[in-house]
């Protein structure tokens, strides 16, 4: 009776859903077998380029950092460069890649290993030639490696350049721009090293680009002869110069909408004739679904963590660590966060190799594992830093426990390659929620903490308080209120004449910078002057200073008033400055000044730090008709032996000898000497800080040429100087 019930109607019924479940099957199975193309053309167009970047990046890494080997040998061996030939030929065939290596001192190419097929480029000069000038000032001023490319090569052929700046006495007051180190690559020769071109026969495109430093744009350095698809991945290349990418694109078998088509028409087709086939239809999209969530959950596991040291990297902390101060925040736990990197770890890197670097930082990572609880989390932040969140603690006691046991385990030496070496660390700590709840405010507050301990003399935690907020700001805030100053033209020239102990004449004066501060009003020299150059704003200001003294003279001249000499102060950081010769020029040049109307005053100190730059350097500027004065002569040390050696026009003795001249016998006898040895090397002599009659009367007797002081005058305005009277006494 049942099996009556089951009629034709009930058939077709039962079909027809049979067809519909399978034709719906088939659909959704065309589907996911597109995006199953999608992924799978886009993974294999990853792999391919990951493994092509791979390639590049370990020969453009190794390449650039040869420049940067050859610039600490240069440094190393305080300028001499017999050895570079045999060293840069060693270097190439060990490193492989490099086409040639380059010596430019003071940016002149002079030395080419090897030489042959590259004698064009001997003699360019890379800081005035245009196209280099931007990026080379830019990398002595930051003191990094820089990348020029692609270039049009003098020698023929296209290439990338690598350029280390190389300072000679780094990191002291002697320190001396030397000039550049260069690796040069052919693309062409680089390409090749890469299977690219056998790729783009078999319908792959790529393209090699990186972004200017200065401009942000994209520059491409290679490509295929098709331009890139739509369907596409990219790679970036991780250098020393900054991150370059790698496209690499491919044309899919199909347009994607006939590949649709087709499988709507073969679904349907299978759902009337194979309705049992739904099972292996449903099952394709499952396994599709899993290896693609097996293969995101890789490519996650590779995002999150450090390769080096197998620590959750910056990018694992940025995402988690919100979500973690958030549980926290609502379970009201108090945790903090301790912000460390090893003091002197460059020194590693740069004296030993950056193998045993590597090797040292696996071991700190290994005992920074071992020193965290359950609720504790350790990341590598990059480089040589790290970051310690201590999840879940009782109070600041139990941090302060936690960074001296980092501190104690950072200290026992550790043994690489047959050394043993002991390293050191300086720890900022932030507390949470006392100091803040968002990761920004958290870390920022750590760095400024582990600002701290580094100035307080490393090897040492520091916590972050107020103080440390308010410093900050007021550093940054000095900093800011400089750099507008010079934009908005704030400064103003002040002049103290000079004037001749016999004749009773003003011959001249010494121009003075003062700051005309918005806020607080006349700020003199001694405020300003050690930001300046602890900034780098130095060279800047005393651009300013300079160019408005030369205009100062060009004014009198049209004015029609006497010509006078100008003496101008001079800074450490513009005796190293290349470029500063030639800007001299340029301004004598530009406001039709004779250069023998202007002094330059420079200190002991400043000659001492390199004397054969500033013997150099101050011969050129004599022989330009300048006068060459030696400042607050008397208060260095050692100059006396070099004195004779020195273009010197004028010596001008320190006020402190100057002051108690009518008490004091040992100051006269100085004074005297002074004078009397300058004298005999034919060098005028300027007494500073003359503040009497008595003291003016008995520089005269003792023959000093020249003096300045408050006697006379303090320093003045432009107004007040012009309308100066001769000397009565």
């Amino acid at each position: 009776m049942k099996e009556a019930e089951f009629t034709q109607p009930s058939a077709i019924i039962l079909s027809l859903v049979a067809f519909l479940i399978i034709a719906s099957c088939g659909i959704y199975w065309t589907q996911s077998s597109v995006n199953a193309v999608v992924s799978q053309q886009l993974s294999i167009l990853s792999d391919l380029s990951r493994t092509q970047a791979s390639a590049l990046e370990r020969r453009l890494s190794s390449a650039f950092t040869s420049a940067q080997i050859i610039a600490y040998e240069v440094e190393y061996n305080n300028g001499n460069i017999e050895w570079f030939d045999h060293y840069a030929d060693r270097l190439i065939q060990s490193i492989g890649g490099i086409e040639n290596l380059q010596l430019a001192p003071n940016g002149i190419i002079e030395t080419i290993y090897p030489l042959k097929g590259n004698e064009a480029a001997i003699g360019l000069d890379i800081i005035s030639t245009p196209r280099f000038n931007e990026s080379a000032m830019l990398a002595i001023e930051n003191r990094r490696l820089f990348v020029v490319g692609p270039v049009e090569l003098a020698q023929g052929g296209v290439g990338v350049i690598s350029r280390a700046p190389v300072f000679l006495y780094r990191d002291t007051q002697r320190e001396l721009f030397w000039g550049f180190v260069s690796a040069m690559i052919y693309l062409d020769n680089l390409l090749e090293t890469t299977q690219l071109k056998r790729f783009e026969k078999e319908g792959y495109q790529y393209q090699l680009t990186r972004m200017h430093v200065d401009d942000k744009q994209i520059i491409s350095l290679f490509s295929s002869a098709a331009p890139l698809t739509s369907f596409q991945v990219s790679t970036d290349l991780i250098l020393p110069v900054g991150t370059w990418t790698l496209n690499v694109s491919r044309d899919l078998d199909k347009p994607l909408e006939q590949r649709r088509l087709s499988g709507y028409l073969v679904s349907f087709v299978v759902a009337f004739l194979l309705a049992i086939s739904m099972y292996a239809i449903l099952i394709q999209p499952l396994r599709l679904r899993t290896l693609v969530k097996a293969k995101t959950a890789e490519l996650q596991d590779l995002a999150y963590k450090d390769p080096l040291t197998g620590l959750p990297n910056r990018r694992f902390l940025q995402d988690s660590l919100p979500a973690i101060l958030i549980n926290n925040q609502r379970r009201n736990r108090i945790s903090a966060f301790i912000y460390f990197d090893l003091d002197n770890f460059k020194r590693i890197n740069d004296t030993i190799g950056h193998d045993v670097g590597d090797q040292a930082l696996i071991i700190v990572a290994n005992r920074l594992s071992k020193l965290k609880s359950i609720s504790d989390l350790v990341v590598r932040l990059g480089g040589d830093e790290f970051g310690i969140l201590l999840g879940d603690i009782v109070d600041h006691q139990a941090a302060e426990n936690h960074a001296n046991r980092i501190l104690s385990s950072i200290r026992t030496p550790v043994i690489l390659n047959d050394r043993q070496y002991t390293l050191s660390t300086s720890l900022g700590i932030a507390m949470i929620p006392e100091h803040g709840h968002d990761l920004v405010t958290i870390m920022q507050y750590a760095d400024m903490a582990l600002y701290q301990a580094k100035s307080q003399g490393k090897n040492q935690y520091s916590f972050y308080t107020e103080r440390m907020k308010i410093s900050t700001h007021s550093r940054v805030k000095a900093e800011e209120d400089l750099t507008q100053a010079l934009q908005r033209n704030e400064f103003e020239l002040y002049f103290q004449p000079q004037f001749n102990l016999h004749t009773n004449q003003v011959f001249g004066a010494e121009a003075l910078i003062r700051w005309n501060h918005p806020e607080q009003g006349l700020i003199f020299p001694n405020d300003f002057i050690p930001l300046a150059e602890s900034t780098g704003k130095i060279i800047e200001l005393g651009h300013w200073i300079l160019e408005n003294s030369i205009a100062y003279l060009a004014k009198r001249k049209l004015e029609g008033r006497p010509d006078i000499l100008l003496h101008i102060n001079l800074a450490s950081a513009q005796l190293a400055d290349p470029c500063f010769v030639i800007l001299v020029q340029k301004l004598l040049a530009k406001y039709q000044v004779s250069a023998h109307l202007i002094g330059f005053e420079i200190t002991e100190t400043s000659i001492l730090e390199d004397v054969h730059l500033a013997r150099t350097l101050l011969q050129t500027l004599k022989d330009m008709g300048i006068c060459i004065a030696i400042d607050d002569f008397g208060t260095g040390y050692s100059s006396l032996s070099q004195l004779k050696n020195l273009p010197v026009d004028l010596l001008k003795i320190d006020r402190s000898f100057v002051m108690d001249l009518e008490r004091d016998p040992d100051d006269r006898k100085i004074v005297e000497a002074i004078i009397a040895m300058a004298h005999k090397l034919n060098i005028k002599v300027l007494a500073e800080g003359i503040e009497t009659r008595e003291q003016w009367t008995m520089l005269e007797a003792f023959q000093c040429d020249f003096g300045q002081g408050y006697y006379i005058s303090k320093a003045v305005t432009e107004k007040e100087f012009n309308q100066g009277q001769p000397i009565n006494h």
